[in-house]
C-alpha cells in the first residue's frame, strides 16, 4: 500500500476515535517515516492519550526518527496539556541540537508551554532569544505573562510592542484589557481604550466585550463616580443585532454591580427580540441580575422558563436566592436539582454551605461536606476555601488547617484563619500560619496583617514581631490603617516607646485610633504631658476621641496632679462628646484625687457615686495612693471596706499589708501574710530568645547556670555598693514566699538566662504575670548601671524600662 494512503488513514481512524484501528495501521507500515509517526502521535493527542502519546515520541526517537517543526509542536502541546515541565525542558533541548531554533512556529510553542507550566523566567528568555518574532510571538509571552498573573509586566511588553510598531489585533487587545482588569488600573484601561476606537475596534465584539468587562472591574459602582456610565454608554452605541452572548452577559454584570434595574429589564427585553433567552449563559445573567436587584420572583421567573436546565442556570438560582437571605428556599432548589441528576458545580456547593451555616444547619453542612469528599470537588480551591472560612468562622480551626492540606498553601484563602486565631487568641497557631504564609507566599489583607501584629504586641514576642513586620511591608500590607495603627500597638506593647512614636510619625493618614494608640501609650511609659499634648493636637485636628482616649487623658491628668483640668475633662465628655462616662473614667478621677493627696475627696466622690459592690475597683485606685503617699488611716478604711465584701480579695490584702509595713506593724502584717498563705498567685515570667519563648515559674530550680549567673550578679551589686531596702522586704506581697533581698523572683530567672544567651548590647525583654515587687525594682534600676543594656519588663500594672539607673515608671507603679 502507498504511504501516502497508509498515513491517510491513521489520520482517518485517529480522528473518528478510533486509536486502535489508527495503531494497527502504523504497526503496518513497513517503513513509517516522520509523517508516519507525527500522524500517529497526533492521533493519540486528538483523543486526550497525550502521556501514550510522549511514550510513543521516546520510541520515535529511539527508531531513528528526526522530528519535525510539526511533531516537536505537538510534543510540546502535550507536554503544556500534562504540565509536564521537565519533559519538556528535554524536548527543547532536542530543538536546539537539531538547529529548529528559526522556527518561530515552534519557539511561539515552547513559550505558550513555558506560560501553561508557571515558568515566566524561561517564557521571557525564549521570547528575547527569538531572532525574529511575529504577531503571535507577541501576544503569546503578553498573555502567559497575563496567565502567570504578571500583569505589569505583561503590559510594559505591550508598550515594546507598539513602540516597535507592531499593530496589535482583536486577540491583543483583549488580553491587554484583562491585565488592567486584574490591577483595577482603570486611567491605563481608557487609554487603550482610546487606542481600540482610533484603530477601528469599536463594533468589535470581542475587543468590546473586553472593555465592558474591563470598566466593571475597575469602577466603583457604589460611588456618585461619573465613569459607572460609562459601560452602559458603549453597550448602547451598539446595534442591537451585533450584541453576543457575551456582550449581554457583561453588560448584565453591570446592571448587578449597579443594582440598575431599569436598563437590566431593557437589555432583557432585547434578549427577548434577538431569541437569546435560552442561552444557558445569558438567562443566569438575568437571574443573577434579578436577585441582586432583590426582586427574586422575576429571577425565578426566568429561571423556570429556561428549557434546558443545566448547572448554570441551577448555580444561579441557588446563589441569587442566598443573596435575598432565602436560604430554605435555595436549599430546596438544592434537593430538586439533585434529584433532577444534574451534578452540583463549585459554585453550588459554594452557596449551599454558606446557606446551611446561615441557617445552623450543622447536620445538613456536614451531609453536604461528604458529599463533597465524595464528588470530584473534594480538593477543588474553591470548594475547599469555603470548607475552610466557614470552619474557621465557626471557630474550629484544627478541621479548617486539615482542610489546607488538600490544597497548594499557595491557594489558601488565610485571612477567615487568621481571624479565627485572633478570636481565640492562639497565637501558637498564628504564628504557624504566618510562617506557613511567608514559605509560600500567599496572599492575605491588610486586617489579617493587622491582626497577626496585634498578637505580637508583647514584649516577648517584640523580635518576631519585627520579623513579620518586614515580610509585611514587603508586601505592601502595612498601607492600611488598621495595619498601621496595629504596628504603634505592638511596638508600644513591646517595650519600644520610639518605634510606636516613629511608626505613628509615618503615616500618612491617621484617624481617631491612631492618636488614641499613641496617647495610650505615653501614658504607659509616663509621658504624661506628651499625652496631654497629643490629646489636645486630636481634638484641634477634628478627630473624635473615643471612650479609651478619655481613659488614657485622665490618667495622664492624674500622674501630673492636674485636679481641675481632669475634673474639667471628665465633665466635657458627656457635654461636648456625648460620651457616658464609665466604671474605668470614674476610677480615673479617683486616682486623680489620689495622686494629688485629696484623700477625702476621693472617698467622698467614691461614696457618692458608687454603691459599694460595683466599686472595688476605685477603692483600690485610691487604696493604692493612700499607700504612696502614706496616709494609713484612709489606706485602712477602704481596706477593711474590701475586704468586708470580699474577704479572699489577695490585692486589698496586698496593699494593706503595705501600707502597715509603711507604718512599722510587722506583726500584724505578719498574722496577715500567714493566714492569706492559700490564695498566694504562682508567679511566671517569660523571655523570647531568638524567636523561642522561655518560661520561668515561681517553684522552679533554675538551672545550675542561672544560679551561678545569679549569684555573680548579686556579688558585682554588693561590690558597687548596692544595699536593699528594709522597706521591702514585704514588698513583694504577691509573690508566694519571700527568701530575703536576693535575686530570686521569676523575672530575675528570666534576667539571668537573658544575660546568658543573648548577645552584648541586645535589650532584655521580660513579660510577669503579677506586679514586681520593690526589691526586684531597686534592684532592676542599679543592674542598668552597669549591664551596658536596656532592661524592659511588663509586670500586671505597667512597663518598666530601666536605663542608666532610672525607671521609666518614675517609682509610682
Amino acid at each position: 500500500m502507498d504511504s501516502f494512503v497508509e498515513n491517510a488513514l491513521v489520520m482517518m481512524y485517529s480522528s473518528c476515535g478510533s486509536i486502535k484501528d489508527a495503531a494497527r495501521v502504523f504497526d503496518g507500515i513497513l517503513k513509517p517515516n516522520v509523517v508516519s509517526w507525527s500522524s500517529m502521535f497526533n492521533g493519540y493527542v486528538q483523543n486526550g492519550l497525550e502521556e501514550e502519546g510522549l511514550k510513543f515520541f521516546c520510541k520515535m526517537i529511539k527508531a531513528g526518527i528526526k522530528p519535525d517543526v510539526f511533531s516537536f509542536s505537538m510534543v510540546i502541546g502535550a507536554c503544556a496539556t500534562l504540565g509536564y515541565l521537565d519533559f519538556g525542558i528535554q524536548v527543547h533541548c532536542c530543538i536546539i541540537k537539531m538547529g529548529f531554533c528559526s522556527s518561530v512556529y515552534l519557539q511561539n510553542s515552547l513559550m505558550e508551554f513555558y506560560a501553561k507550566c508557571d515558568d515566566s523566567s524561561s517564557l521571557e528568555q525564549v521570547f528575547y532569544e527569538m531572532p525574529e518574532r511575529d504577531l503571535v510571538s507577541w501576544n503569546t509571552v503578553i498573555k502567559g505573562l497575563v496567565l502567570n498573573h504578571q500583569n505589569w509586566d505583561a503590559l510594559r511588553l505591550f508598550r515594546i510592542m507598539m513602540n516597535e510598531a507592531f499593530c496589535c489585533d482583536d486577540y491583543t487587545l483583549p488580553i491587554v484589557l484583562q491585565a488592567i482588569s486584574d490591577l483595577g488600573a482603570l486611567s491605563l484601561g481608557r487609554e487603550v481604550h482610546g487606542y481600540a476606537v482610533r484603530a477601528g475596534y469599536e463594533s468589535n465584539v470581542f475587543v468590546i466585550s473586553s472593555l465592558l468587562d474591563m470598566y466593571i472591574e475597575c469602577i466603583d459602582h457604589e460611588s456618585l463616580d461619573p465613569m459607572r456610565e460609562v459601560p452602559l454608554k458603549i453597550f448602547s452605541q451598539l446595534n442591537g443585532n451585533e450584541c453576543d452572548e457575551f456582550l449581554f452577559t457583561s453588560i448584565l454584570k453591570c446592571c448587578s454591580l449597579q443594582s440598575d434595574l431599569e436598563t437590566g429589564k431593557c437589555i432583557h427585553s432585547q434578549i427577548i427580540k434577538q431569541d437569546m433567552q435560552s442561552d444557558p449563559f445569558v438567562s443566569s445573567s438575568l437571574i443573577d441580575m434579578y436577585s441582586k436587584c432583590g426582586i427574586p420572583n422575576a429571577a425565578l421567573a426566568v429561571f423556570m422558563r429556561v428549557r434546558e436546565k443545566t448547572v448554570v442556570p441551577w448555580s444561579a438560582i441557588i446563589a441569587g436566592h442566598c443573596w435575598n437571605g432565602l436560604f430554605e428556599d435555595a436549599l430546596r432548589f438544592f434537593g430538586t436539582m439533585q434529584s433532577m441528576r444534574v451534578e452540583a458545580n463549585e459554585f453550588i456547593y459554594t452557596s449551599v454551605l454558606s446557606a446551611c451555616l446561615a441557617l445552623g444547619d450543622f447536620r445538613k453542612f456536614r451531609q453536604i461536606h461528604c458529599r463533597i469528599i465524595r464528588s470530584n470537588y473534594g480538593s477543588n480551591i474553591s470548594v475547599t476555601n469555603t470548607l475552610i472560612n466557614l470552619y474557621s468562622e465557626l471557630l474550629l480551626i484544627e478541621q479548617a488547617l486539615k482542610l489546607c492540606s488538600l490544597i497548594p498553601d499557595s491557594e489558601v484563602s488565610w485571612d477567615f484563619l487568621v481571624q479565627a486565631c485572633w478570636e481565640i487568641q492562639d497565637q501558637e497557631t498564628m504564628f504557624k500560619i504566618v510562617r506557613r504564609i511567608q514559605i509560600c507566599q500567599g496572599e492575605i489583607n491588610s486586617a489579617s496583617a493587622g491582626h497577626i501584629l496585634n498578637s505580637c504586641a508583647n514584649v516577648v514576642l517584640l523580635n518576631v514581631g519585627r520579623q513579620i513586620q518586614a515580610y509585611f511591608t514587603k508586601r505592601g500590607l502595612l498601607t492600611d490603617l488598621f495595619a498601621s495603627n496595629s504596628l504603634i500597638k505592638m511596638y508600644s506593647k513591646g517595650g519600644r516607646f520610639s518605634d510606636a512614636a516613629q511608626a505613628f510619625s509615618c503615616m500618612f493618614e491617621k484617624n481617631s485610633d491612631s492618636w488614641t494608640s499613641l496617647i495610650s501609650a505615653n501614658v504607659s511609659y509616663g509621658h504624661s504631658s506628651e499625652a496631654i499634648h497629643l490629646f489636645t493636637q486630636m481634638c484641634n485636628k477634628n478627630k473624635s476621641p473615643n471612650l479609651i482616649t478619655f481613659t488614657s487623658a485622665l490618667k495622664a491628668y492624674a500622674n501630673m496632679g492636674l485636679v481641675d483640668e481632669a475634673f474639667h475633662l471628665f465633665i466635657s465628655m458627656e457635654e461636648n462628646y456625648d460620651i457616658e462616662a464609665t466604671i474605668e473614667h470614674y476610677s480615673c478621677m479617683v486616682e486623680v484625687f489620689g495622686r494629688a493627696r485629696m484623700f477625702e475627696e476621693a472617698k467622698e466622690f467614691i461614696n457618692h457615686v458608687f454603691k459599694l459592690e460595683s466599686a472595688p475597683k476605685a477603692r483600690k485606685i485610691l487604696l493604692s495612693g493612700c499607700r504612696i503617699h502614706g496616709d494609713t488611716n484612709i489606706a485602712k478604711y477602704i481596706a477593711e471596706k474590701l475586704l468586708e465584701l470580699d474577704p479572699t480579695d489577695v490585692t486589698a490584702s496586698i496593699l494593706l499589708q503595705q501600707v502597715l509595713l509603711a507604718e512599722g506593724s510587722w506583726d500584724d502584717v505578719s498574722k496577715m501574710k500567714t493566714n492569706r498563705r492559700h490564695s498566694m498567685r504562682l508567679s511566671s515570667s517569660w523571655i523570647e530568645v531568638r524567636n523561642k519563648i522561655y518560661k520561668f515559674v515561681s517553684d522552679q530550680i533554675p538551672a545550675d547556670a542561672i544560679s551561678v549567673k545569679l549569684s555573680e550578679l548579686e556579688r558585682t551589686m554588693k561590690e558597687l555598693g548596692y544595699v536593699a531596702d528594709r522597706n521591702h522586704l514585704l514588698h513583694n506581697a504577691e509573690e508566694e514566699e519571700y527568701t530575703g533581698p536576693g535575686l530570686h523572683h521569676t523575672e530575675m530567672k528570666a534576667l539571668a538566662f537573658g544575660l546568658l544567651s543573648l548577645s552584648p548590647g541586645v535589650p532584655i525583654r521580660i513579660k510577669k504575670n503579677i506586679r514586681m515587687c520593690g526589691d526586684c525594682h531597686s534592684a532592676c534600676k542599679f543592674m542598668s548601671t552597669f549591664l551596658g543594656r536596656d532592661l524592659v519588663v511588663k509586670d500586671s500594672c505597667m512597663y518598666h524600662n530601666f536605663s542608666n539607673g532610672k525607671c521609666s515608671c518614675k517609682n509610682a507603679w
